[in-house]
């Protein structure tokens, strides 16, 4: 008896550009595939969508058909895991749910062997990959935004009192009808008698409607004296660099704006102190309202001091500190990855660093020659200048376009030299921590062990009944760690993930990955 399929074909509009993906060629392939496979097309969908998540119309389409149990069908068939998603925690979660339904997952590329438990890795890397090739992506374009902004060109959105204006093929920012009242709002407020609220008012009066926050970012920003901050990101420092637009005031009244805002912001919040029986304080939620807890000493009748943590909205929520740290420490514990595993998942990613590393000597490459082109552009402008055959006006246009060009090569250049070039020292520094989390946990000091708690926890826990629950674990600890077997669910007496992705620990640890 014939399985029945879904087929499913994706495409992105910028997909479709960018790598020639075609729906048609996606569909004919599935149906080749289930044909020769001996499945029952019940029904093909296409979907013209991002994968960034499941929120998709067609997506949508089949889990309402699914539920509703309008159609029952054995397999979802895909023509390779980008074409499902493209972000790994949502698609490990969307496998677990088509499981419920009875509904497997199969892909005419990357297809994995249930009879080879390895293969499961290979599996689940075929979720990751896509998705670091976004994060990339993603980097690729906010160092092109960055550079942009560098060279002083606005990108964004666009500042109030400023609208757009194309000239010679390139976009900038000029003043518009607006900027007389964000003029009037710095004047004002340099005078030192009027609140920000004031200045609202009196703007609303005026005509110019502002939310109050955006009044005070609007006080505060450097793009009106006609410069660009650029925000830290990576190791490249916070920097303020010169704009090509037209500032609305002078430095002087916005340093005078900024020194009024320092004299009313004089009280600094004290820092935090960390007290070393509460390493949990500041991550854990109350199970009743969902604030966070805090944890504070009590005195028993002996006079021993016990440390509790307790909810700050007012409930009942109350348990011992120590059995929820001792608790914490057994669930790093149970977080044992076998060797097995993180040997073949180093080989995957230092083969992958390799093959970067390739493609990156390319490029450099190929930057190097066309900073070569150039440079011998720009000693040819020189010797026409000098032979007179051009004149000064050219002459300094020209040098000025090729030697921007050439300064923007080379910070290409230097961006791809910085990458990933410290990738294999983090690597082999943080295999180790993989391996051994409940050690060097319990051996920190409370700084370090709440940095390592926020590392593997992006999301507040909660305690109840002796364990530990969260929405979400790193992606690195939940794949390396998980039951790749069942996808997630974990046997009883481990340290569970239920359906509700709650973390349970218990000292035995978590059923190793590629074992039975």
């Amino acid at each position: 008896m014939s399985r029945k399929a879904i087929t499913y074909a994706r495409v992105s509009t910028d997909e479709q550009r960018e790598n020639g993906y075609s729906i048609q060629d996606q569909t004919r392939r599935l149906k080749k595939y289930c044909s020769e496979n001996d499945f029952e097309i019940v029904k093909h969908f296409n979907e013209d969508y991002s994968a960034k998540n499941f929120d998709r119309p067609e997506f949508n389409n089949i889990l309402s058909l699914v539920k509703s149990k309008q159609i029952k069908v054995d397999l979802l068939v895909c023509v390779k895991p980008d074409r499902f998603s493209r972000e790994t925690t949502e698609a490990l979660i969307m496998v677990r749910t088509l499981a419920q339904y009875g509904i497997e997952l199969r892909f005419i590329e990357g297809e994995h062997n249930p009879e080879n438990p390895d293969s499961y890795l290979l599996y689940i890397l075929g979720f990751a990959l896509p998705h670091i090739e976004n994060i990339k992506r993603s980097n690729n374009t906010k160092r092109g935004m960055r550079q942009a902004k560098r060279e002083g060109r606005w990108n964004g959105k666009i500042p109030s009192g400023y609208q757009w204006e194309r000239s010679n093929g390139k976009s900038y920012i000029v003043p518009d009808e607006n900027a007389k009242y964000i003029q009037f709002a710095f004047q004002e407020f340099s005078k030192g008698i009027y609140s920000v609220e004031e200045i609202r008012q009196k703007l609303k009066e005026k005509g110019y409607q502002c939310s109050l926050n955006n009044l005070h970012k609007l006080l505060k920003n450097v793009v009106y004296i006609g410069k660009l901050k650029l925000e830290a990101w990576k190791d490249e420092p916070e920097e303020i660099v010169n704009g090509i637009h037209e500032p609305l005031i002078s430095e002087d009244l916005f340093n005078q704006v900024q020194h009024i805002f320092e004299k009313k912001s004089r009280k600094l919040k004290k820092k935090k102190k960390l007290n070393d029986d509460l390493p949990l304080r500041g991550y854990l939620l109350c199970n009743q309202c969902g604030k966070k807890l805090t944890g504070s000493a009590s005195k028993s009748h002996t006079g021993k001091r016990f440390y509790y943590y307790h909810c700050s909205g007012g409930c009942k929520e109350r348990f011992r500190a120590d059995l929820a740290n001792q608790k914490m420490v057994e669930l790093l514990y149970s977080f044992k990855i076998p060797n097995e595993v993180l040997d073949l998942y180093y080989h995957i990613m230092a083969k992958k660093f390799e093959n970067d590393e390739k493609d990156k000597h390319k490029e450099i490459k190929d930057l190097n020659k066309k900073i070569n082109e150039v440079e011998s552009i720009i000693n040819s402008i020189d010797d026409k200048f000098f032979k007179d055959q051009i004149n000064i006006d050219t002459y300094t246009k020209a040098k000025k376009r090729y030697n921007s060009n050439i300064e923007n090569l080379k910070f290409q250049k230097n961006q791809i030299e910085i990458i990933d070039s410290r990738f294999m020292e983090y690597i082999d520094y943080s295999f180790p921590l993989l391996k051994n989390l409940d050690k060097y946990y319990n051996e920190s000091n409370t700084e370090i062990k709440q940095k390592i708690l926020g590392s593997i926890f992006p999301e507040n826990i909660i305690f109840e009944k002796n364990s530990f629950r969260t929405h979400r674990l790193n992606e690195v600890v939940s794949l390396l760690t998980s039951n790749i077997n069942n996808l997630g669910v974990y046997k009883k007496k481990k340290a569970v993930i239920s359906d509700s992705l709650s973390l349970k620990a218990s000292p035995r640890g978590v059923e190793p990955l590629l074992q039975e």
